[in-house]
């Protein structure tokens, strides 16, 4: 698979932010060798992925839902290290209750025979068909996405040009998830079942296209799980990976702006006018501030510019 690379060296990297994918980006640069500093703004990390003790009592504030322990592990591995030391994971079954407006309930497995069994229970015998049917299109649309768009860089617009695409597109993936749904399944219990997940990505189901059809595949195929502790032990899991085998942590630590030189960053500027020099920047922030705030404005896309 081919990427971008920079040009000279690569041996210092500063990410800036501690969230999920700068944890990630530490695990796979400090396994590869790289002097990796990581910039946090907050108390610790993870990120949106926020933790709030109150009262002998700890609350999750930010993700509440857990689908492919696989990166996980994938990115503890970058350090060689495995998820079982680190964290605990339960799977939930079932994964969740969907309870409507009639009073009926609606139990969401991951296995397929006993989801089976439960459609027929509450949605009736004639269901189950077309349930399974949704899984298998769904489970397909996940197949053909992964690999080929969402596990892989995407530079520019050529790299969506993939035989994989013209897969995509026969199995309606442009056309609306409620629409694609809908061919399969006739109980609205049933199809709110498959289609709510849309507004995990700040899409109303009826709005949103067959390719985000993998987040109900994720959720209610695949299946979903929760760590001991609450989610907030997948950060410190991966960040106390990370330190342990080298990455440096500075929390507490605010970013003004990101140095740059042509094309190239060369150092971050702390909000205490410390200047830390890098070969290489890694902004896991929001699209919006990173370009809005911490880089230069002639390097911001024009519909994020600051005007």
């Amino acid at each position: 698979m081919a990427h971008r690379r920079l040009a000279g060296r690569t041996d210092r990297i500063v990410i800036v932010g501690a969230g999920l994918g700068g944890l990630s980006a530490a695990l796979r640069l400090t396994g590869a060798g790289r002097e990796v500093v990581v910039l946090e703004a907050a108390e610790g990390p993870g990120g949106l992925m926020g933790r709030w003790q109150s009262g002998g009592y700890t609350f999750d504030t930010g993700p509440s839902v857990l689908t492919m322990p696989n990166l996980i592990d994938d990115a503890l591995a970058c350090v060689g290290e495995s998820r079982s030391d680190w964290l605990e994971l339960s799977r939930l079954d079932p994964s969740y209750r969907a309870t409507f407006a009639d009073g009926s309930t609606l139990r969401s497995f991951a296995d397929v025979e006993q989801m089976s069994e439960e459609v027929a229970r509450v949605c009736g015998p004639g269901e189950v068909r077309g349930y399974r049917d949704l899984v298998d299109y769904l489970t397909a649309l996940y197949r053909t996405e992964f690999e080929t768009f969402m596990n892989r860089n995407l530079d520019s617009m050529s790299d969506l040009v993939r035989p994989e695409a013209l897969t995509l597109l026969r199995l309606g993936g442009l056309r609306g998830l409620q629409h694609c749904v809908d061919r399969f399944v006739t109980d609205d219990r049933l199809s709110r079942l498959f289609t709510f997940q849309a507004m995990y990505a700040g899409l109303a189901p009826a709005k949103a296209r067959a390719l985000y059809g993998v987040i109900p595949y994720l959720d209610s195929v695949a299946g979903v799980w929760f760590p001991r502790g609450g989610m907030y032990r997948v950060a410190e899991a991966l960040a106390g990976a990370a330190a342990k085998h080298g990455a440096r942590f500075r929390y507490r630590t605010p970013v003004r702006r990101v140095e740059v030189s042509g094309d190239q960053a060369r150092a971050v500027i702390t909000e205490q006018g410390e200047r830390i020099e890098a070969d290489a920047v890694i902004l896991n922030t929001d699209l919006q501030y990173g370009y809005g705030s911490l880089l230069p404005a002639d390097l911001a896309p024009r519909r994020l510019s600051r005007s």
